[in-house]
């Protein structure tokens, strides 16, 4: 049975931890060679021991999505170290939390999540261009048709608001514009740009914190979301990352060649503000 990425050449950013190393470890499965990125070296080198298990394909780069060299860089890289001289898959899966309320809010709070979450985006979108559209454009021109796809991590902290969260949700609902716009320029390439907007996803963004300096939310707000997707969501645990890498790959696949400019919530029934 044919994988649904059989020597497709993906570049997924975040790719350390959280839904990053789910929607890697799943892409090696389905066949693709992966060059993954993370501003932490560590948690990628495990997840590479990890592919090389089952005898995937990835080389590892460590970078940092707000820096344009590195982003250049990781993606020649990807053309270069795999073999495949272009890139199919573009994965945009790093993102961090800051939160604060707005009146508390300082603008290096701010500066700081828009510069990760929606310009790391931007960047790698802009690195990849060389070869993705680029190469597409010489393809299409030669009369050759060949399936490309970007895919940005929005959440519905940004398609509906979030207290606390203006900086983050700001930043989301940027990726939103930003995806709708680069589906329209880039679909005469045959290049397709999605969107997935996860809701409450297990990972160390969204666990409880036990000190201000920590990853995570406030206790007493991690039980009221865990609250209220008992009482509107699927009766089930809260969502995983592994829920989302499968509608990652949905739109990295063939399965999605004819949707573009699209925003799918990954939420397990789980709507408005989290």
């Amino acid at each position: 049975m044919n994988k649904l990425l059989e020597n497709k050449i993906a570049v997924i950013t975040g790719a350390g931890r959280g839904i990053g190393k789910a929607t890697a470890l799943l892409f090696a499965k389905e066949g693709a060679k992966v060059l993954l990125t993370d501003i932490d070296k560590e948690p990628l080198e495990d997840v590479l021991k990890e592919i090389n298990s089952f005898k995937g394909i990835a080389h590892i780069v460590q970078g940092d999505v707000t820096s344009e060299a590195d982003c250049k860089k990781v993606m020649k890289e990807a053309s270069e170290k795999l073999r495949g001289g272009s890139i199919d898959i573009l994965a945009n899966i790093a993102g961090i939390t800051k939160d604060n309320v707005i009146h508390k809010m300082t603008l290096e709070e701010w500066n700081f999540i828009i510069n990760i979450n929606l310009t790391g985006t931007f960047n790698c979108i802009k690195a990849a261009s060389p070869y993705m559209r680029d190469v597409a454009k010489k393809e299409s021109e030669a009369g050759t048709i060949k399936m490309r796809s970007i895919i940005n991590v929005s959440s519905i902290s940004g398609t509906t608001g979030n207290t606390g969260q203006a900086n983050y949700a700001a930043s989301k609902m940027g990726l939103v514009g930003l995806t709708k716009t680069v589906a329209k320029e880039w679909a005469r390439f045959n290049i397709t740009c999605n969107a997935v907007a996860p809701g409450y996803i297990e990972t160390r963004l969204t666990q409880a914190k036990k000190s201000e300096g920590d990853f995570g939310i406030p206790e007493k707000q991690r039980d009221m979301v865990m609250q209220m997707q008992k009482s509107t969501g699927l009766a089930r645990d809260p969502g995983k990352p592994e829920d989302i890498a499968n509608a990652i790959l949905f739109f990295a696949s063939p399965l999605s060649s004819f949707v573009t400019g699209q925003v799918l919530t990954v939420a397990g029934g789980l709507i408005g503000t989290i």
